[in-house]
C-alpha cells in the first residue's frame, strides 16, 4: 500500500513538470516561448518551431513589443515581411530597455525567411545586433527612430541587402557596401 502511494505521488509530480513544460507549445506542436534557457534561438535555427504560417503568426503576436503594432499577420507575407511601428507610444528608460529586449526576441523567432524589415517610430538608438544575422534580408527600413549608430560590420554580414533607409535618425556615419541602394 505504501508503494502505491509513493508511485501515485511521483506520477503527480511528473505530471506537473510535464504540464509546466508543455504549456509553451501551440496546438500545432511548435514551441513559441524563448524565455527558458533551453529554447534559445538565433535567426537561422527557428525552422523546427516555425514550420507553418500559423506558427509564425502566433510567435509575432506574442512577441510584438508592448505599445507597438506589428504586421502582417496573414497570408504568405507573414513569412517574408515584418513591420514594427511604435507611433504614439510613450517610453521611459525602463520601457526603452524592455523595447530593445522585446525587439531582439521578436527578431530571433520565425525569421528564417524574412526579407523585408521595417522598425519605425521608436526611441531605439542602436539597431539590434540580431538584425545582422538575418541571412535573407533584402530591405531594411529604420525611418523615424533615434539611431545614433549601427552594429559594427552589419552590412558586410547581410549579403542579400539591397535597400536601406534610415531617415529621421541621428546617424553620424554609415558603413556602405557598394551594391546597396541608399534610399
Amino acid at each position: 500500500m505504501t508503494w502505491m502511494l509513493i508511485i501515485l505521488a511521483v506520477n503527480l509530480c511528473v505530471h506537473g513538470v510535464i504540464e509546466a513544460h508543455t504549456s509553451h507549445v501551440t496546438s500545432s506542436g511548435a514551441a513559441i516561448d524563448d524565455a527558458s534557457p533551453s529554447h534559445t534561438s538565433t535567426a537561422g535555427s527557428d525552422v523546427d518551431r516555425c514550420a507553418t504560417i500559423d506558427d509564425v503568426i502566433t510567435a509575432r503576436r506574442s512577441l510584438c513589443p508592448a505599445q507597438c503594432r506589428c504586421w502582417p499577420f496573414d497570408d504568405q507575407e507573414v513569412l517574408t515581411k515584418l513591420t514594427v511601428n511604435c507611433s504614439g507610444a510613450q517610453f521611459n528608460r525602463s520601457t526603452l530597455r524592455r523595447l530593445s529586449q522585446d525587439l531582439t526576441k521578436l527578431l530571433s523567432r520565425c525569421v528564417s525567411e524574412l526579407t523585408d524589415l521595417t522598425i519605425t517610430n521608436t526611441p531605439i538608438t542602436t539597431v539590434p545586433e540580431v538584425v545582422c544575422k538575418l541571412s535573407k534580408i533584402r530591405s531594411l527600413n529604420f525611418n523615424s527612430n533615434q539611431l545614433t549608430s549601427l552594429p559594427s560590420d552589419c552590412f558586410t554580414r547581410t549579403l542579400n541587402l539591397t535597400s536601406f533607409s534610415a531617415t529621421g535618425n541621428r546617424l553620424k556615419s554609415l558603413q556602405v557596401r557598394y551594391d546597396v541602394t541608399m534610399i
